[in-house]
């Protein structure tokens, strides 16, 4: 940790939002969900130096090489917590879950849903264990650069500040929907308004943004290799605390369908390119076979061209993927076009 290191700080108002959630959640209604990754592994370790308590901890992997297992099942020994590690076929999240995620996330946008069928599979598992409250590590990569797109403007430590502030004052999260459609309420630390404020006012490039030994999997090899949310890392000494940045979907093991190759022996190459130029005739870009599928199963719930939706559509107009109304939004939530706004040529 380095002399002006702000991670001393951090942990006081880190640790004082974690207990407001303990405040307002009881011990034994209340479970974390556990990636193994940076941002819910600090919870953990915040949450033992308090004496705060979870009823268990839960992980949704798919096979048997998903990177959070190791790191998730390290974290819940170190701990002594219950860990429930759910071992569920891609299959299974697709058929059990798809549907139900598109319906309330109104999206047939590939990350989106990725990410989504994990978390739903957590939280149907929460539920199904008796728990009301589950917390999460939503807006960690927000606040502290996590994600690979916000590790540039390294001359422009002003900039990067402008946009990170821009991002953290107008992000949405798809838990707490997800989370109510189980009968649940999510909580996380890092949207607590006390530690969004202290990042905000406090946190700049330098804080954030670093090179260090970074591992992929647990015990395995680091490699020096730029990062995000140094000031996290260093706050809290964890099983993950130099882990790579691994979204929901790699580290739980579903991103495969995101290829084409996963859809091989389910949507035939005529088949998609057929249904891909017939919605190409309707105004709708599908980028690949899992979009293909996520979009059928958008038509089943909203109708054709999504006509059962609150939202203006007009052929031609809106955003370049989905011709829905998108206003001056670089990013489809809908559809999942970026940049979605179209050419002036268009």
């Amino acid at each position: 940790m380095g002399k002006d290191s702000q991670a001393p700080a951090f942990r006081r108002v880190f640790e004082a939002s974690l207990a407001d959630i303990a405040l307002r959640t009881d011990a034994a209604e209340r479970c974390l969900i556990l990636s193994g990754g940076v941002d819910t592994c600090a919870i953990l370790a915040a949450a033992s130096t308090l004496g705060i308590t979870f009823g268990c901890g839960i992980t949704v992997v798919t096979g048997d090489a998903s990177p959070d297992e190791g790191f998730s099942v390290a974290a819940a020994q170190q701990y002594a917590l219950e860990h429930h590690l759910l071992r569920i076929s891609i299959e299974e999240l697709i058929d059990i879950h798809l549907p139900m995620a598109v319906k309330l996330l109104e999206t047939f946008d590939g990350m989106t849903l990725r990410n989504s069928l994990v978390i739903a599979a957590a939280f149907q598992k929460a539920n199904a264990l008796g728990y009301k409250h589950v917390v999460v590590g939503d807006g960690a990569d927000e606040l502290f650069g996590g994600y690979s797109f916000t590790w540039g403007y390294e001359d422009e430590p002003q900039v990067w500040k402008e946009k990170r502030d821009a991002m953290c004052q107008t992000w949405t999260f798809a838990t707490a929907q997800l989370a109510e459609a189980y009968g649940l309420v999510s909580h996380s630390p890092y949207t607590e308004p006390q530690t969004v404020e202290w990042a905000l006012a406090n946190t700049h490039r330098d804080d954030c943004i670093g090179t260090h030994a970074i591992c992929l999997v647990h015990r395995g090899k680091s490699i020096e290799h730029i990062a995000g949310k140094i000031i996290l890392r260093e706050a809290y000494d964890t099983v993950s605390s130099w882990r790579r940045k691994d979204p929901i979907e790699v580290g739980s093991g579903i991103t495969v369908i995101g290829k084409d190759p996963y859809w091989q022996d389910k949507v035939s190459d005529s088949e998609f390119q057929n249904q891909q130029a017939e919605a190409a005739e309707r105004g709708f870009v599908l980028k690949n076979k899992e979009h293909l599928v996520n979009f059928r199963a958008f038509e089943e719930c909203f109708g054709r061209n999504g006509v059962k939706l609150d939202k203006k559509r007009e052929l031609g107009q809106g955003c370049a993927g989905c011709c829905f109304e998108i206003g001056d939004k670089t990013f489809c939530h809908l559809c999942g076009a970026w940049p979605a706004q179209r050419s002036k040529e268009e």
